[in-house]
């Protein structure tokens, strides 16, 4: 089952964005091809954009809003600079290890009962537009944001 339909209820605007630009915790929008040839629209957590040649992921089609909502209350939510957009607050990281180390505390332990095996690592050059979600979260999850990110450091 795709969950894509109920995270455009949660679209409130968007922006066009170069792929060069994508940061961790940004929600995108994208049509992407798949190694079969076949192009479907999708909703995506950025986890680790790697410019050059992929990016990590969690696909959202496979899970529902309630489940997002949750990972956003252990994350925290904040203001992307640059693009006045929500995003969740995924942790700089400058190793290897260390985007392992956040995906393995944070994400796999319930990998498939909470997020249906949404982990994915894409080919930029097999997405195509990008538009930076600002995604409505409840209420609760709204009222933690830091809506002081200089604080926040961007990769």
């Amino acid at each position: 089952m795709s969950y894509y339909n109920q995270h455009l209820t949660c679209k409130q605007s968007a922006i066009i964005i170069p792929k060069h630009q994508l940061q961790k915790g940004m929600v995108i929008q994208n049509r992407y091809k798949n190694l079969k040839g076949e192009t479907k629209d999708y909703m995506f957590l950025i986890l680790n954009p790697e410019y050059r040649t992929k990016v990590h992921v969690l696909n959202l089609n496979e899970f529902t809003n309630i489940r997002f909502n949750e990972l956003a209350r252990k994350t925290g939510i904040r203001i992307i600079p640059r693009f006045k957009k929500r995003g969740l607050i995924i942790p700089r990281l400058t190793m290897v290890e260390s985007s392992a180390r956040f995906y393995n505390s944070k994400l796999a332990a319930n990998m498939e009962n909470l997020y249906n095996n949404s982990y994915r690592t894409l080919f930029i050059n097999n997405m195509q537009l990008v538009q930076l979600i600002d995604y409505r979260f409840d209420q609760d999850v709204d009222d933690m944001i830091d809506r002081n990110p200089t604080q926040i450091k961007t990769s």
